[in-house]
């Protein structure tokens, strides 16, 4: 007797979402295309922008409305000047935190770092979770 250890459902269920304004989610960018079989494709997003910081967070669910996507980034500044009289925000650490929901319901995460003030500031790594980042 044989069971088949996942089963996909049909994604042609398409829904629209409330939230979209036309722009399309960049929800596979930062996927390395070996591992793009292997995780479960968002149908719809839902985009949250928070206004005091630079900072937003996008969520992705498949067409069962199960989530299947998340992504978290946030940019740190500081105030910089070239003549003291002039000032300006610049970015001075980024981070984003990317998450897909594999075929076997466990999550594949993406965490990348850019850290402007140190030489080499730049870290992405990859890890397997059980749960889905919050």
């Amino acid at each position: 007797m044989c069971l088949a250890l996942y089963t996909e459902p049909p994604n042609d269920a398409r829904m629209t979402c409330p939230f979209d304004q036309g722009t399309p989610v960049a929800w596979s960018d930062d996927l390395p295309v070996p591992l793009q079989s292997l995780v479960v494709p968002p149908v719809r997003f839902e985009v949250h922008e928070d206004y005091e910081l630079q900072a937003n967070h996008t969520d992705g669910c498949d067409a069962l409305s199960r989530p299947c996507f998340r992504e978290f980034q946030f940019v740190v500044t500081e105030l910089r000047s070239d003549d003291d009289e002039m000032f300006y925000e610049a970015p001075v650490y980024t981070e984003s935190l990317t998450s897909w929901r594999l075929i076997d319901e466990r999550w594949l995460v993406c965490q990348t770092t850019i850290d402007r003030l140190k030489r080499g500031g730049r870290d992405t790594r990859f890890f397997v979770s059980n749960t889905m980042p919050r």
